[in-house]
């Protein structure tokens, strides 16, 4: 939306100007009042960006210039302001003022945003839908992934909520649907080696991870989260998930494959699979036997081998492990009650997690990741640097704290793939699938 945006000489004020005919997908014109509003519902939201922001800004945050054009004041140089902007995915997302205005912690009730798509209709457990949008006006400039030019090709995007995957790969072979968007891993070979599918993977890809309640029994005991830190057997975690060229074992807690790799700790806390000593620490510590709740659902590809084999190695060292047959939609539910469980599987994307300001785990936007003392000071000191050496030395210290505390386990990374029909060109998977700029070619 923006069509150019500057920094005061103290660093202190961002002005953002918008560009020209840019409309919401009811048709009313996109102001700056709308932007601000639409900013100030995501600064008070979870967000790790936001959290951070916060203690930066200045009062009042966000002022109006004129109906193309605001500003972002902050007290202090803040470095993080447009990456939080420009996300993917829980960034700034811009709705009509008199939407915006509702709480960040109340659900919005009509969706109108201003993009090459706009929404049509939500069946929920069916279909999801969006339609082109008309009066969209693109910027200028070479298309690349999320800017320059974006172009509708397709009339209408269709999401089906297929839970079966041998149901969605069939689908996909006889020529139902047109991709999916992220099938199991274990249908890599099948589908890589059809002629008339293209696979493309996502890299650096999605960091698998077994994520421990730190605030509440009995993984407060530290003795107990560093026993399944050090017990679990890592290769054996990720390889449950699919083949081995869709994986890899990786410490560096902001991806590997990236300038900020690093693996710092990793020689002590990474990949150990010390079971004996693992059993030593769950006896020394404060967990008498009790039965460990794990979320993990039946019917996700990519979460639900993990927690399989999470169990069995949870039960090797000494815990009491109870999986519930649970499908993914109860899990979320259930994620928000931190006392009726103590451990579930998940994973974070790049975007996400790949670095301190960002990452949910680091940032303890949540009643059950709490914020560590020393790893909000550097990540403060993140925001304000100003030279990749200086952030890379304070992500050193970051992982080191973070292996230190044991909020999770993260084994490695993996790479999910979107088979397609080769009619379907110009498609690209770059932190999540790119439909804009795409069409097909039948």
């Amino acid at each position: 939306m923006a069509e150019s945006w500057s920094l005061s000489p103290d660093s202190k004020t961002y002005t953002f100007t918008l560009r020209d005919g840019l409309k919401f997908a009811d048709g009313s014109p996109i102001t700056a009042q709308d932007v601000v509003v639409s900013f100030t519902r995501w600064l008070g939201g979870q967000d790790g960006t936001a959290g951070l922001m916060r203690e930066f800004v200045a009062d009042p945050a966000f002022t109006t210039v004129d109906d193309k054009t605001f500003a972002v004041n902050l007290k202090e140089p803040f470095g993080a302001v447009t990456d939080g902007m420009a996300r993917p995915a829980s960034g700034v997302f811009v709705m009509p003022a008199r939407i915006a205005s509702v709480p960040s912690s109340t659900q919005i009730s009509d969706i109108i945003g201003s993009s090459p798509y706009k929404f049509s209709k939500w069946e929920q457990g069916n279909q999801l839908v969006l339609e082109r949008f008309d009066d969209y006006v693109p910027s200028g400039g070479k298309a690349d992934l999320y800017a320059g030019e974006q172009i509708a090709y397709l009339d209408q995007l269709i999401w089906l909520e297929i839970p079966d995957e041998e149901t969605k790969i069939a689908g996909l072979e006889t020529g139902e649907w047109d991709l999916v968007d992220g099938a199991g891993l274990d249908f890599y070979k099948r589908v890589n080696s059809n002629s008339e599918l293209t696979v493309p993977l996502y890299k650096p890809g999605h960091r698998s991870a077994v994520g421990l309640i730190p605030t509440h029994p009995p993984f407060d005991n530290l003795n107990l989260r560093r026993a399944v830190q050090i017990g679990m057997d890592y290769e054996a975690l990720m390889a449950s998930l699919g083949p081995d060229e869709l994986w890899d074992l990786c410490p560096a807690s902001f991806y590997c494959g990236v300038p900020s790799e690093t693996d710092i700790g990793a020689d002590e806390y990474y990949n150990v699979n010390d079971k004996e000593r693992a059993r030593h620490l769950v006896n020394e510590s404060t967990y008498t036997g009790e039965t460990v709740i794990w979320l993990n659902p039946t019917d996700y590809a990519t979460l639900t081998p993990l927690g399989i084999v999470g169990k069995q190695e949870m039960e090797a060292i000494g815990i009491n492990v109870d999986a519930p047959a649970l499908d993914w939609a109860t899990v979320v539910t259930q994620l928000g009650d931190p006392d009726a469980f103590h451990v579930w599987t998940s994973w974070c994307v790049h975007w996400f997690c790949g670095d301190p300001i960002r990452s949910p785990i680091y940032a303890g936007n949540q009643a059950f990741w709490p914020k560590v003392p020393k790893i909000e000071r550097l990540r403060r000191q993140f925001a304000q640097a100003t030279t990749f050496q200086e952030k890379y030395e304070i992500i050193k210290q970051i992982q080191l704290e973070g292996y230190i505390n044991v909020q999770w386990v993260e084994p490695g990374n993996f790479y999910s793939i979107f088979p397609h029909t080769a009619d379907l060109k110009n498609f690209e998977v770059r932190a999540l699938p790119f439909y804009v700029n795409t069409w097909l070619t039948r």
